[in-house]
Order: C-alpha cells, then structure tokens, then sequence
C-alpha cells in the first residue's frame, strides 16, 4: 500500500476520533464514557496495519489534548486505554494476517489486557492527575469494577464496531485497490 495512503486514510480517520470526542457522542458509565472514539483507531489498524493506527493513535490523541473538553489527561488516557488495542491488534495481523483465528486471539488478549491494564493506570495516573486525589484514595473510593468493567465494554465496542466495518463491507478491498 502507497505511504499516502496510509498518511491520509490515517488522518481521516483521526479528524473522526475527535470529532466524536469533541460532540461527546457517549453514554457515560460512572467516571467512564462509552464512547466511540477508539473505534476509528482499530479500523486504521485493519485498513493500514500497525503504522496506520498508531500514526491515527497519536494525531486523535493530540486532538483531543487540544480541543475536547477532557484536556491533555482524558487524551492521555483516552490514548493509554486504545493503544493497547492497536499494538495487540497489530501484532498479531503482522504476524499471522487478518484471519478470523488470530483476530479472536487478538481479542482475547485486548479484552483482558485492556481492563486490567487500565484499572492500574486509572489508580495510579488518571484519578490522582485528574480529580487531585491519592492513588491510596483512589482505591479506598473506586472499587476495581468502576474501571474493568467500562473498559471490557469498550473493548467490545471498539473492535466489534471496527470489526464489522472493514469485514462485513468491501471496505478493506476497496481501499487496498
């Protein structure tokens, strides 16, 4: 695939990410948002390959720094969360291709990786930078659940969603061509 391709479709799909952020097209969840901002990330990873989603990763993450109402810390997490996704996504494709088997495997690993992962950097990053508390206050005042369970959630909606749009369409095949 041409490096234009990439860089553009990339882009594209970043301007999506943060225009979803920005307009708060969620359904909130305790301190967490349903939201679909991840999902243009994961499809960058189906479209481009790793390069793809992480250069859509960095430029959404950026831009929600910049213009949506979270600010750097939400874009720093919003950033933290959907990476994992798109390296484990990534390198699975790179090393075994697109197929229905390693994609599950993919999933499966994003789907434990993320809520767990996540729940370590909300106690000890997230709350503390973005409500002052102390990572010791924050695991008195949040149970493990606030955070697993929204992010399993996402999990499934960012790759579901991502999923469904590049292979249940030609989209994959048409920009391929």
């Amino acid at each position: 695939m041409h490096r234009y391709k990439i860089i553009f479709g990339s882009a594209l799909l970043a301007v999506v990410s943060v225009l979803l952020q920005v307009y708060k097209v969620a359904m909130p969840m305790g301190i967490i948002d349903i939201d679909l901002v991840g999902v243009s990330w994961i499809v960058a990873v189906f479209l481009f390959g790793l390069s793809g989603g992480i250069l859509t990763s960095i430029v959404s993450a950026l831009g929600i720094a910049i213009f949506a109402p979270t600010g750097p810390v939400g874009a720093l997490m919003k950033f933290l969360a959907t990476i994992i996704m798109v390296l484990a996504i990534g390198i699975f494709a790179k090393k075994f291709g697109l197929k229905k088997k390693p994609m599950i495997a993919a999933f499966i690993v994003c789907l434990i990786a993320r809520p767990v992962i996540m729940t370590l950097f909300n106690y000890y990053l997230g709350i503390p930078l973005f409500f002052g508390l102390s990572t010791e206050a924050a695991i008195t005042e949040f149970p493990p659940e606030v955070f697993l369970i929204p992010n399993a959630i996402l999990t499934v909606v960012d790759f579901g969603i991502a999923y469904l749009l590049v292979f249940s369409t030609k989209l994959r095949s048409r920009i391929n061509d």
